[in-house]
């Protein structure tokens, strides 16, 4: 089992951990002076409701871990590997996941980050795939160069309220593949997608207003409701949008782009020669 657990190696970098390494554990105890922890193996671990800030993990396996309602905020993770691990409720606001692989590939599971407050976090190069973050706050998160198919965003939330009457969304959410994610309910007003895979995600009653789309493949399964006002468009793949159920005001396209959507239209277009 424990091999098994470490040949599920994943798409993101993440080096394989061998076996002769590590001894599994069941419990971690952090003293005043581990600040780093390098170079462990846990399995099953209890760490739900946990006060443990400011930690940094290197090259750590963590199987079927419960980390709920836990305060690892400021946390990072470098190189590590997380396999069906339980962060829901937890606190990870500021916390850095680096290069590691949070999909079991083997159990075809993600990680758990629903209600998890995330804010400020960082995701780069990592595989993040299937992760559920629905309802998570998310305001200002960054995920970069990770793969992320089949995430579940359901109503999670970018934004944060500045005043009764002002709310800023923020998410740096770029060079990703979010195909077959689920971001119904979210608010990505003015947020940066730019060079993500939206295929065949679920964009219903989504805002995208002013969110930067350039450089997508942006062909969603469904999206009826989504809000496009003023989205940058611009060099994204849009070939399966049927603008007849979509309110396209304000949003840039390049002119050879408009071509495309009248295709879908039935229109034969033919070059301006």
């Amino acid at each position: 089992m424990i091999e098994d657990d470490r040949q599920n190696i994943d798409q993101a970098g993440t080096n394989k951990i061998a076996a002769a390494e590590l001894t599994p554990e069941m419990l971690l105890e952090v003293s005043d002076t581990d600040s780093i922890i390098e170079q462990r193996y846990f399995t099953a671990l209890e760490w739900a409701m946990v006060d443990q800030p400011h930690l940094q993990f290197r090259r750590c396996l963590f199987v079927d871990c419960d980390f709920s309602e836990a305060n690892l905020s400021e946390v990072s993770f470098e190189h590590c590997q997380l396999y069906h691990c339980d962060f829901s409720g937890a606190n990870l606001s500021d916390s850095q996941f680096t290069h590691c692989s949070l999909y079991d590939r083997k159990r075809q599971r993600g990680c758990d980050f629903s209600t998890a407050n995330l804010n400020q976090a960082v995701f780069k190069g990592c595989d993040i795939s299937t992760a559920n973050f629905s309802r998570a706050e998310l305001f200002d998160v960054t995920i970069e160069n990770c793969h992320a198919q089949g995430c579940r965003f359901e109503y999670a939330d970018f934004s944060k309220v500045v005043s009764r009457k002002v709310v800023f969304s923020s998410a740096h959410l770029v060079d990703s593949n979010f195909s077959l994610s689920d971001f119904e309910g979210v608010n990505l007003a003015k947020c940066n997608l730019s060079g993500c895979n939206l295929s065949e995600a679920v964009l219903s009653r989504v805002n995208l207003e002013g969110a930067n789309l350039s450089n997508t493949q942006f062909s969603p399964s469904a999206y009826q409701g989504l809000q496009l006002f003023q989205a940058d468009l611009r060099n994204a793949d849009i070939a399966g949008i049927d603008i007849r159920h979509l309110d396209f005001s304000g949003v840039k396209i390049f002119d050879w782009q408009m071509a495309a959507l009248m295709e879908n239209l039935g229109f034969v277009v033919f070059a301006d020669n």
